[in-house]
């Protein structure tokens, strides 16, 4: 028995066995395998090739997560905190229109401080008009840029300003009407000649003192009647900011602060 199992190892086997094993060794992973493959031949291949085709899928779900960490040093806000916001910026309406009229006013200021500065070179109640007038502007910016940042000194300090212009314009125009008032006439040389050329020229002289009186004292009730005004408006607002921030959380002030209301 023995000695046949012997034979049977020796003898030479068929040449489609052997054929057949060697295709076993021989074939590549992934590649199409003969029809007398083995069983486990084919489940290798089966698993490879699956293996393979997950592992695109599982790149591009890293890849995906990834993207979706936010940078080192950024904190995202939750949907809540994004509401605060958007709540705070809601009811800091008036508080923002308040410091856009600030700061147009404190711009028109200079502006006209500027015009007054080149216009009145030689006049000292222009210069002083003028220095006057940049002031102002200089503090009414100031003003606004401290509501912005929800300063609760900031309504008081604008209000008084307007009442510092206002000042500033009445004392201005109760100049001009004691100077049409008690100054001489440009005519003066004329009409003290007497004659037909005296005759003509002092209604004129009369027209355009009675015209220089009518300009300051519209300037007046137009300075009272805006800087009381604007005066009022500023004092108002003190009242709005105070409760804007006891309202609104410390955090979101000062996001709005950093951010500019």
């Amino acid at each position: 028995m023995i000695r046949e199992l012997s034979a049977d190892k020796t003898r030479p086997q068929p040449p489609g066995l052997a054929q057949t094993e060697r295709v076993q060794r021989d074939v590549p992973e992934g590649a199409e395998e003969p029809k007398t493959g083995c069983l486990t031949t084919s489940i290798a291949l089966i698993m490879s090739q699956l293996t393979a085709a997950q592992t695109p899928t599982v790149s591009v779900a890293t890849d995906a997560a990834a993207s979706a960490t936010p940078a080192r040093g950024e904190i995202p806000l939750t949907p809540g905190q994004l509401a605060a916001v958007a709540a705070a910026r809601h009811r800091g309406r008036k508080i923002r229109r308040a410091t856009a009229v600030a700061a147009v006013s404190g711009w028109t200021t200079a502006v006209f401080a500027s015009l007054t500065l080149l216009c009145g070179l030689f006049s000292v109640a222009a210069l002083a008009l003028g220095i006057g007038l940049a002031a102002v502007a200089f503090v009414e910016l100031r003003g606004a840029r401290q509501l912005r940042r929800f300063r609760l000194s900031a309504p008081r300090a604008l209000a008084f300003n307007q009442m510092v212009l206002c000042g500033i314009l009445l004392a201005y125009a109760a100049w001009g009407v004691a100077h049409a008032l008690l100054a001489p006439s440009p005519y003066e040389t004329y009409l003290a000649g007497g004659g037909q050329v005296a005759d003509v020229l002092e209604p004129i002289d009369r027209l355009q003192r009675a015209a220089v009186i009518a300009f300051y004292t519209l300037l007046i009730g137009f300075s009272l009647l805006a800087q009381g005004c604007m005066s009022a408006y500023y004092f108002s607002r003190r009242r709005h900011l105070l409760a804007y921030m006891n309202r609104t959380p410390k955090w979101v002030l000062d996001m709005l602060r950093v951010a500019g209301g």
